[in-house]
C-alpha cells in the first residue's frame, strides 16, 4: 500500500487531500492499522479489481465506490477502419500547440468539456471545481514538457491531445478530447495520437479511461487500443 499527500489538490479542491494505492500482494491485515489512521479531508482509494477482499475491507470503512479506471495499451499497429470512421479521420488535420490553440484550450474546458471525471460526479465538488483542476492539470503537464497537440477540422480547432514520454518508448495519452461544437459529430472517435507517436520513434501507447465514460472506452477500443488493467476507485470525504 502506498499513502500519497496529494499537495497538488489543495490547489484544485482547496482541501487537503489523500491518495492511497492498493497492491495485488497487499494483505488487509498488514495495512490495517496504517489506512485506519488516514484522515484527510478528501481521500482517493485505488484498489486492483481483482482484489476483491480489499474492496469490501474500504468500503466497510465508510468509503464509497465512484469508478473504475481502465488501464489501455496500443502497439501501435496499422488500423483497419470503417469507412466513415476513415474519411472522417483524413479530414483530421494536428499541429503542435500554439500560444493561441492553448487559450482555445482553457476556454474549453472552462466551458465544461469534461463532466464524466471522478470530481465532475461528486455532489461536494461538481463541475466548475473540475474545470479548474482541469485547467491546473494542463497547466503543469505544460510546464513539465509535456507534448501538446491541437487537432484541426476544416483548419479550425477541434479538439487536443496531450502525451508524455519519460524514454521516448512508451508514450502515455495523458489527456485529450473534442471541442464543444464538435462532441456530437463523430470527430471524438478520431484518435491521431497512435500515428503521432509513430512518428516521434515510440513503439507503444498507453491511456487511462474511467468507467464514467463509456463512449471513450468505445473510442479506444474501435482505435486498436485493448484493456490491460483496472482498478476500483473509492473516495471518501471526513
Amino acid at each position: 500500500m502506498k499513502v500519497i499527500d496529494a499537495v497538488w489538490e489543495k490547489r484544485n479542491l482547496g482541501i487537503d487531500a489523500c491518495e492511497v494505492l492498493f497492491e495485488r500482494e497487499d494483505a488487509v491485515a498488514d495495512i490495517s492499522s496504517e489506512f485506519e489512521r488516514i484522515s484527510a479531508p478528501y481521500t482517493v482509494v485505488k484498489v486492483p479489481s481483482e482484489r476483491n477482499d480489499i474492496s469490501e475491507y474500504v468500503q466497510k470503512n465508510g468509503y464509497r465506490y465512484i469508478e473504475d479506471l481502465i488501464g489501455m495499451e496500443h502497439d501501435l499497429h496499422d488500423q483497419v477502419r470503417h469507412p466513415l470512421h476513415q474519411r472522417l479521420y483524413e479530414a483530421v488535420a494536428y499541429r503542435s500547440m500554439t500560444e493561441e490553440d492553448y487559450a482555445v484550450l482553457q476556454h474549453e474546458i472552462q466551458s465544461g468539456i469534461f463532466d464524466s471525471d471522478r470530481i465532475s460526479k461528486d455532489l461536494k465538488f461538481g463541475k466548475s471545481i473540475s474545470a479548474v483542476r482541469y485547467c491546473n492539470w494542463v497547466a503543469d503537464l505544460r510546464e513539465q514538457g509535456a507534448a501538446l497537440y491541437t487537432m484541426l477540422y476544416r483548419q479550425e480547432p477541434s479538439g487536443f491531445i496531450i502525451l508524455l514520454t519519460k524514454d521516448g518508448s512508451c508514450y502515455q495519452s495523458v489527456l485529450g478530447g473534442a471541442y464543444r461544437r464538435y462532441l456530437k459529430t463523430g470527430l471524438g472517435m478520431v484518435q491521431k495520437e497512435q500515428e503521432i507517436v509513430k512518428k516521434l520513434g515510440g513503439k507503444k501507447l498507453t491511456t487511462n479511461v474511467s468507467s464514467n465514460n463509456p463512449s471513450q472506452l468505445k473510442a479506444l477500443v474501435a482505435n486498436g487500443y485493448v484493456p490491460v488493467t483496472v482498478q476500483h476507485v473509492f473516495v471518501k470525504h471526513n
